[in-house]
C-alpha cells in the first residue's frame, strides 16, 4: 500500500501545479485520493494509450514497478476468499488453480485491489467523522457495459456504473446525477451539473464529489473567537472570524523556507490537518509561492514526520473556513497528459464496453469542507483548561495570512485533501 500512497501523493502535487496555472492567488481545495480512485476506475477498463497515459500521469506505472511483495496481500486475500467458499475437499485444487492463473489485466487488477483495501480502511472511520467520497460513472445506456467491469467497480471501488439516457433525456439524466451527489454529500453539494453542461452527445461522465467534516481532538472555545484581520497581500486585508486555542501541539519549522508546520488532530487521532505557514512578510503571497514550488512527496514526508515535529505548547490562531470548489477536469487532465480517453477516435475503453465508440465526455470534481471551533459537536472542556493553566511558555502559530494545508489519514499516511487558503 505504501507505493499506492506515494503515487497518490505525487499526483496530488502535480495536480496542484497544474490547477495553480488557472487559479493563481485563489483558494484551492481538492481531494487527491478520491480523484486518483475515480480515475483508477476508468483505468480498470482502459487499454493501450488510454491506459498508459493514466498510468504515467497518476504515477501508477511506478506502483506496478515497485509492487514487490505488495502483490501478495491482494492475491492472498482473494485466494483465501475463494477457499472459504469452496468445500474442504476442493480446497487444494482451488488454491493450485489460483496460484497458476494470472489475471487478464494484472497491473490494473492489482492497483484496484489496493485501492479497495485503502477505501475499506477509510470506510471504517465513518463513526468518527463525516467523510463522503462519491465516485460514480454514468454511461449512455446505448453502450453495453461489460459485466466483469461492473463487478470489479463494486468490489474494489465501492460504487457502480449507472446507465442513463443522455441522448433522449439529457435533463432527466442531469437531475438524477445531481440528486445522487446531493444525497451522498448530506445536502452540501448541490447542482453539480448546471443546465446545458450535459448534452445529447454525452456518452460517459465521471462524477467525483467529496464532503468532509470532523470533530477536533482539541476543540476551540467559541468564546475566544474574535474578529481579526487576515492579511491577503502586501496592501490588503479582510476581517475574519479567528479562533484561538492554547495547548500541546506537534509543531515543526522548515528552515530553508522559513515555514512553520502545525498538526491539528481530529478526534481519536486517525486524521490530522497539517498547516504549512510561511513567515509573515511584506508580501505574503511570495512566501506562499516559494513554499508551493518546493513541496514534493519526499519533502512532505520528511517535514511531517514525528521526529521533525516535536510536541510543544502552542498558542494557535486559525480562521474559520468554509471551502467549496468545483473543477471541470477535462482540460486540466489533458494538459497533464491524459488525452486519449477524451478523444472519440483514440479512446480504448474496451474493458468497460465492447462498443469501440465509448470515450470519456466529462470529469467533474467538487469538494466541500467546513472548519469551525468544534467540528460537528462540542466536547468537555475541562481537560483543555487544565493543560492551559499548567503551561508556562508558548510558541505562537498565527494563521492570519495565506497558507497551505492538507488533511491526512495517519495510519496509512494518505493525503485525503489538499488546499491553499489565500482568502478565508
Amino acid at each position: 500500500m505504501e507505493s499506492l500512497v506515494a503515487a497518490n501523493t505525487k499526483f496530488c502535487f502535480d495536480f496542484f501545479q497544474e490547477i495553480s496555472k488557472t487559479h493563481f492567488n485563489k483558494n484551492v481545495f481538492y481531494s487527491p485520493l478520491s480523484l486518483s480512485a475515480a480515475i483508477a476506475m476508468v483505468r480498470l477498463g482502459a487499454k493501450s494509450d488510454s491506459a498508459q497515459q493514466i498510468d504515467q500521469v497518476l504515477h501508477f506505472d511506478e506502483f506496478s514497478q515497485n509492487q514487490g511483495d505488495e502483490r501478495d496481500p491482494c492475491l492472498k486475500s482473494r485466494t483465501q476468499e475463494t477457499l472459504a467458499d469452496s468445500s474442504l475437499e476442493g480446497q487444494k485444487s482451488s488454491a493450485e488453480s489460483l496460484t497458476e492463473q494470472e489475471p487478464s489485466n494484472p497491473e490494473s487488477e492489482l492497483l484496484s485491489c489496493h485501492f479497495g483495501h485503502l477505501l475499506s480502511k477509510l470506510d471504517r472511520m465513518r463513526a468518527d467523522c463525516t467523510l463522503s467520497i462519491a465516485n460514480r460513472l454514468y454511461g449512455e445506456k446505448e453502450f453495453p457495459i461489460c459485466p466483469e467491469y461492473s463487478e470489479s467497480v463494486v468490489q474494489f471501488y465501492h460504487t457502480t456504473i449507472e446507465s442513463v439516457d443522455f441522448r433522449k433525456d439529457t435533463e432527466k439524466s442531469r437531475q438524477a446525477i445531481n440528486f445522487w451527489v446531493e444525497s451522498q454529500s448530506r445536502g452540501k453539494i448541490k447542482e453539480l451539473f448546471s443546465k446545458d453542461t450535459l448534452t445529447d452527445d454525452t456518452v460517459l461522465v465521471l462524477v467525483n464529489a467529496v464532503y468532509f467534516k470532523a470533530k477536533w481532538e482539541k476543540y476551540f472555545d467559541s468564546e475566544n473567537t474574535v474578529d481579526a484581520p487576515f492579511l491577503l497581500s502586501e496592501n490588503e486585508s479582510k476581517t475574519v472570524k479567528m479562533m484561538h486555542l492554547k495547548g500541546p501541539f506537534s509543531l515543526g519549522f522548515i528552515e530553508e523556507l522559513k515555514t512553520q508546520i502545525l498538526e491539528m488532530r481530529y478526534t481519536k487521532g486517525m486524521l490530522s490537518m497539517f498547516i504549512l505557514l510561511p513567515a509573515c512578510s511584506e508580501d505574503n503571497l511570495k512566501g506562499l509561492e516559494e513554499l508551493e514550488k518546493n513541496i514534493t512527496y519526499e519533502k512532505i514526508m520528511t517535514w511531517s514526520c514525528s521526529e521533525n515535529m516535536p510536541e510543544e505548547n502552542v498558542a494557535v490562531s486559525f480562521p474559520q473556513l468554509t471551502l467549496e470548489d468545483s473543477y471541470d477536469l477535462n482540460t486540466v487532465l489533458q494538459h497533464m497528459g491524459i488525452t486519449a480517453v477524451f478523444d472519440e477516435t483514440k479512446a480504448d475503453l474496451s474493458g468497460i464496453s465492447p462498443d469501440p465508440n465509448l470515450y470519456l465526455s466529462k470529469v467533474i470534481h467538487k469538494t466541500f469542507l467546513e472548519v469551525d471551533e468544534n467540528g460537528s459537536e462540542a466536547v468537555a472542556a475541562s481537560g483543555i483548561e487544565a493543560a492551559t493553566k499548567s503551561a508556562t511558555s508558548w510558541q505562537t502559530f498565527n494563521a492570519n495570512h495565506p497558507f497551505v494545508f492538507f488533511i491526512r489519514h495517519n495510519p496509512t499516511q494518505t493525503v485525503l485533501f489538499y488546499g491553499r487558503v489565500v482568502s478565508p
